[in-house]
């Protein structure tokens, strides 16, 4: 080898990346796991019922909207969702809505019942129906008061 076709090599050997995992990967934007957003919405939706049964409204509006907010963004990030099964939600949703401004608790119960019956026909209809929601009934967030006006007693 010539000493020019050397240094040709040796130019080209700084000039070109070493290898393809040299060049900067192009970042792909965030999308949440649709399990994740699920997920976070089954928790909303017990803070939803525990809200609701403890008259906290203002508490029970904001979780409300929250699983709304989660509703909207599975369908963002996951276009392939048919519509139609995340849609027979906001029936039930606009009655819990209604219950909460007229503070009518036994009206939030039976919209609570259908929104989780929604869920989980949605989840049948996604072949997903061993996933089964049901009303609430023991809290997992000992660190959370429902009830409005109450006192927060910190144990020493």
């Amino acid at each position: 080898m010539t000493k020019k076709a050397a240094l040709v090599l040796l130019a080209a050997a700084f000039v070109l990346p070493a290898r393809a995992d040299d060049r900067p990967a192009v970042a792909q934007p965030y999308a949440p796991r649709l399990a994740d957003i699920m997920g976070a919405t089954q928790l909303r939706h017990f803070k939803l019922w525990y809200a609701g049964t403890e008259k906290n409204w203002p508490l029970a509006t904001y979780e409300l909207s929250q699983i709304r907010e989660s509703f909207g963004d599975a369908m963002t990030y996951y276009p392939g969702l048919p519509i139609s099964d995340m849609t027979t939600l906001a029936k039930p949703s606009a009655a819990i809505e209604a219950a909460i401004n007229a503070k009518d608790s036994t009206r939030f119960a039976a919209a609570f019942r259908s929104l989780t019956a929604g869920c989980n026909d949605c989840h049948r209809a996604q072949g997903m129906g061993f996933i089964k929601i049901k009303v609430p009934n023991a809290s997992p967030f000992s660190n959370q008061v429902f009830a409005p006006n109450l006192p927060i007693r910190n144990a020493d």
